[in-house]
């Protein structure tokens, strides 16, 4: 709670003032504040509230007490009772007369210190405080004496900063101020004093001597005296026409605020860039509250010393509320005084201005600071060029048009320094008692400097622990109160910005706090305000140019999360529900095409269906299968937090089918994370809907994120209950799809003949209904079983007339995945040669159709065919490309395949250190991913590695490949062979053309059928 008495009697509350009831509560609230701290007696309390007390006026003042103590107790704030009257107490800080007098006493003791320019701030911050007359409205004979008092308080504040604006050469912009603090107060010699200095300053000597007149005047009509020695003395200089005594010039920039903490890496830039160039320009650049000010003036003050001739600071007010940017003529007058031109030699043409301002610094050693900048164009006349002129420009834009400046772009603190700034104004020993706290807050602030100040100023002023402000901080609308002191606001520092942007582009920027995910595209932006996305393009650009959009990667945009609470106010208060609605239907409906579209390549022949849209948006360009992955990956976790918020707000369509929609990416890249909780919202906003159909797919989906766990009970369960759905439906294309997930499902639990009981059932459905791409992909599944069941025959049946049905229909990418069959079939098989035609012509049809996970599959297999063959340094070639291409891709189980591969030949080249790091990698990877094959396939690696070092770990390692490989899968004859045999050799481990007698043997085993 602050208590205001500088003015109306006012108490405010987390920005909002408190209801106080009547005259008569509100004049003892006032008595009991003027006498904090001690006890105010009930006979006192009784003559200052009536002239004439009723007999109950005891009565009257214990119940109007008891109000008033419901007031105060909320406030943190405490009133007693005793015997003989009542004490309030406030906690330090809440009074703003307090405040005001410690404002006024720092203030001295900086002037003292020779700072008069901190002395100005502090003492116009103290002034700043009064709203009006004390108490306005309520009079006893405390209220009037207390008054009284303050009010003389404020006049010497009044006098004193005049005083010292003065002697820092400032003299147009007090005349006014003087003349009409004079006009109030005539018998104020002190004052007119003042005045008349400022007059003579300016050249305006005569009228100095009329003010003096007019005084003596008054004096003599209302006291009968004549004026005091002091206005005597200032009157014959004048009149012997002699200058007022000279005043030692001192520096016009604002005080250096004492706990200016961090950007070390920004002074040092800044300091060695004014050292390496003359002139030189330098152009501090950033959003509103981020501290770039502090640092211009913490800048100038340390290189204060290399600048004799002088150091100017002027405020444009490009960004000020209720204020026209300033002109450049405006700004070179005041350039032009501070620098110490004398008034009356001042032009008045702006450019005879500028031309004296480029003469006068020409042959000096000057410091400019020009602050609050709107454009380049309002700067570009106030540029001196001269070679001993450094030029500091702060503003909220970027000034790319000032040619030769050295732009610096100031982001949020670093955490460290974002701690280390809450620690000193808040105060040591209270934040370290609560370390992760303090971080809560941090984050909570975005590290702004401003809202880390007003946050951390507010919690010392107040008994808080660091974690109930962290509460405060959480909620948004609570949040904006406890970003705000006095007339000071983050928000209304950052809608500065705003204020001055056209109002199209107002528009898209309130929108932007629509969007639910951390950042976004044109695209996004132009599916909101529903514009083309050149358009959108265009006025993201014109904010990140104004500091409201933050641009972390390219063409990707950003809001810092009080912009977008600053946004969304301004979208609350200019939109109603339904436009809001529409706006973010029409982001949403983005999202669910984008996902629909890029989906599709991510797995050829997967069943998918159309998303409900309202509106089909503008999609960025995609010229590859490898673009599509791209653009997923980087729009995922803003596809789940759209999702995330459709489920929790009841858009129940985009909860389930955005979900279903990323089921081919999910399984194309192995995405695992939240991906559970993401599908059983889908499950739940489909069943709401009643929609059978999206409770189908959200079941699959559920399968899927189930069985990258390794729960392969529960995957076949939420399988089955698809299908099932599927078949009642009559959507017996949906039935095959279904069929195939639960084969596949089967194979990776090891269910080898489960699963070609499914593939066989989906190949006989999808021929029932003549989907001839379905039958052909059921094909070729039922095919991979055969081949981990060592049936080669039937597999390469399966493999052929597959290969024919694509080659017939001109299905290039369905004939990649058969030729990459086919090529592991015929390595299976020992035919090395015919594994390189068919997986190298799998490779050169992948790169013809721009299919990147087919190449990298492809080569992944090319690689271990070229080692088998003894072509070490091809191997090592192609394993190395299939490598970097399943990382680009995202691909889990490739990126597997392609690590064993490569280690394998690694191994063969006898280095073994390289092979069983990339083993080990492998199996962490297959781990993670719920990737037995792989893992088992690693397992096989490092037990060769260790045979090949004598090491005992071989077989543990190889007989935990045998467990990991699927029950009846022909690559466990692979690790069985060598715990049989120390001597074998298996196909992992071959190399070269000579074929080893236990390969021949095993071969015999296994092709049996």
């Amino acid at each position: 709670m602050e208590y205001r008495i500088l003015g109306p009697l006012e108490l405010r509350s987390a920005g909002r003032s408190v209801a106080l009831g009547g005259e008569r509560q509100q004049k003892l609230l006032a008595l009991l504040v003027l006498g904090t701290g001690t006890v105010v007696t009930f006979d006192r309390l009784i003559d200052e509230l009536w002239d004439d007390p009723p007999q109950t006026a005891r009565r009257q003042v214990c119940n109007a007490a008891a109000a008033v103590r419901r007031v105060v107790t909320q406030g943190g704030g405490r009133l007693t009772t005793s015997t003989h009257g009542y004490r309030l107490d406030l906690p330090d800080g809440r009074l703003d007369a307090d405040l005001f007098r410690s404002q006024v006493r720092d203030a001295e003791a900086v002037a003292r210190e020779g700072k008069p320019a901190q002395a100005v701030a502090l003492l116009q911050s103290a002034l700043d405080l009064w709203r009006g007359p004390v108490l306005t409205g309520l009079t006893s004979a405390s209220i009037d004496a207390e008054a009284r008092g303050l009010d003389e308080q404020r006049l010497q504040a009044v006098e004193r900063l005049a005083e010292l604006r003065l002697d820092l050469g400032e003299v147009t912009s007090l005349l006014g101020q003087l003349a009409g603090q004079v006009a109030e107060h005539p018998l104020r010699e002190s004052l007119r004093l003042t005045l008349m200095r400022a007059l003579d300053r300016a050249g305006r000597r005569g009228d100095a001597l009329t003010v003096f007149e007019e005084g003596r005047r008054a004096l003599a009509e209302e006291l009968g005296t004549d004026p005091g020695p002091e206005l005597r003395r200032l009157h014959a200089e004048l009149l012997r026409a002699q200058p007022a005594p000279v005043v030692t010039r001192r520096s016009p920039l604002p005080f250096d605020i004492p706990d200016f903490t961090g950007r070390e890496s920004e002074v040092d830039s800044l300091i060695l860039a004014i050292g390496a160039q003359a002139p030189a320009i330098v152009t501090i650049e950033g959003m509103g509250g981020i501290g770039k000010t502090a640092l211009a003036v913490h800048v100038a003050h340390r290189l204060e010393d290399r600048f004799p001739d002088g150091r100017c600071y002027v405020d444009l007010r490009g960004f000020t509320a209720g204020t026209a940017p300033m002109t450049a003529g405006a700004a070179l007058e005041l350039l032009l005084r501070q620098i110490g031109v004398q008034p009356d030699q001042i032009p008045v043409d702006p450019d005879e201005r500028r031309d004296l301002w480029l003469t006068e610094v020409s042959h000096r050693r000057v410091l400019v600071v020009l602050d609050n900048a709107a454009d380049a164009n309002q700067v570009r006349p106030l540029l001196p060029g001269a070679p001993g002129a450094v030029v500091l420009v702060v503003s909220r834009c970027h000034l790319m048009a000032i040619e030769g400046a050295i732009p610096v772009s100031l982001d949020v603190l670093p955490t460290d320094d974002a701690v280390a700034l809450f620690r000193r104004i808040a105060g040591p020993s209270r934040a370290d008692a609560e370390p992760e706290a303090v971080a809560d807050v941090i984050s909570l602030c975005g590290r702004l400097p401003l809202a880390i100040r007003i946050a951390a100023s507010r919690f010392r002023r107040r008994p808080w622990s660091v974690a109930h402000l962290a509460d405060q901080l959480r909620d948004r609308q609570r949040r904006a109160r406890a970003f705000t002191a006095n007339d000071l606001s983050v928000a209304g520092v950052l809608a500065l910005s705003y204020h001055h942007l056209p109002a199209d582009r107002q528009e898209l920027f309130r929108l932007l706090a629509l969007v639910p995910g951390a950042d976004f595209d044109a695209h996004a932006g132009a599916a909101l305000a529903g514009m083309p996305v050149h358009d959108a393009q265009d006025v993201l650009e014109e904010l990140v140019e104004c500091n409201l959009l933050m641009q972390r990667r390219s063409d990707r945009y950003c809001l810092h999360d009080l912009v977008r609470d600053c946004a969304r106010d301004l979208a609350d208060a200019a939109c109603t529900p339904s436009g809001l609605d529409t706006a973010r239907r029409r982001l949403f409906d983005y999202y669910l095409h984008l996902a629909d579209v890029r989906g599709r390549r991510c797995m050829p022949g997967r069943r998918g269906f159309a998303p409900d849209l309202t509106w089909e948006p503008e999609l960025p360009v995609s010229e590859s299968e490898e673009d599509d992955i791209r653009q997923l990956r980087a729009e995922y976790k803003n596809m789940v937090a759209v999702a995330d918020y459709a489920s929790a707000h009841g858009w129940h369509v985009h909860a389930w089918q955005l979900p279903c929609l990323l089921l081919p990416y999910l399984a194309r890249v192995g995405l695992r994370s939240g991906v559970l909780e993401l599908s059983r919202n889908a499950l739940a906003a489909a069943r709401a809907l009643g929609d059978r159909r999206g409770e189908s797919m959200a079941l699959t989906t559920i399968a899927f994120a189930l069985r990258e766990e390794g729960r392969h009970g529960e995957v076949l369960e939420f399988l089955d209950r698809a299908i099932a759905i599927s078949r009642d439906l009559g959507d017996l294309p949906a039935a095959v799809g279904g069929l195939r997930d639960l084969g596949s499902s089967q194979v990776q639990a090891g269910m080898l003949g489960d699963a070609a009981t499914s593939f066989a059932e989906a190949v006989a459905l999808a021929r029932s209904i003549g989907d001839q791409r379905a039958e052909v992909n059921s094909t070729i599944d039922l095919g991979l079983v055969d081949c981990n069941l060592g049936r080669y025959r039937e597999a390469d049946a399966r493999f052929r007339d597959a290969l024919a049905m694509h080659q017939l229909d001109g299905y290039v990418g369905g004939e990649v995945v058969v030729l990459i069959n086919i090529g592991w079939l015929a390595q299976l098989r020992g035919r090395d040669a015919e594994a390189v035609v068919a997986l190298e012509r799998a490779v050169r049809l992948s790169r013809e159709i721009g299919m990147s996970r087919g190449e990298g599959i492809s080569l992944a297999w090319l690689g271990v065919t070229y080692r088998r063959q003894g072509r070490i340094a091809d191997a090592v070639a192609v394993g190395r490309e299939a490598l970097e291409s399943a990382r680009r891709m995202d691909l889990r189980e490739p990126e597997g395949d392609a690590l064993n591969g490569l280690a394998e030949t690694c191994l063969a080249a006898g280095r073994l250190r390289e092979a069983e790091a990339m083993f080990r990698e492998a199996e962490e990877l297959g781990t993670a991913g719920a990737l037995p094959m792989v893992r088992a396939r690693a397992h096989e690696g490092l037990a060769h590695v260790a045979a090949r070092r004598g090491d005992d770990w071989a077989r543990t390692h190889w007989e935990r490949a045998v467990e990991l490989y699927p029950e009846g899968a022909v690559d466990a004859e692979n690790p069985r062979a060598h715990l049989a045999d120390a001597e074998a050799r298996c196909m992992r481990c071959v190399c070269g053309p000579v074929e080893p007698p236990a390969l021949k043997m095993l071969r015999e085993v296994v092709s049996v059928g």
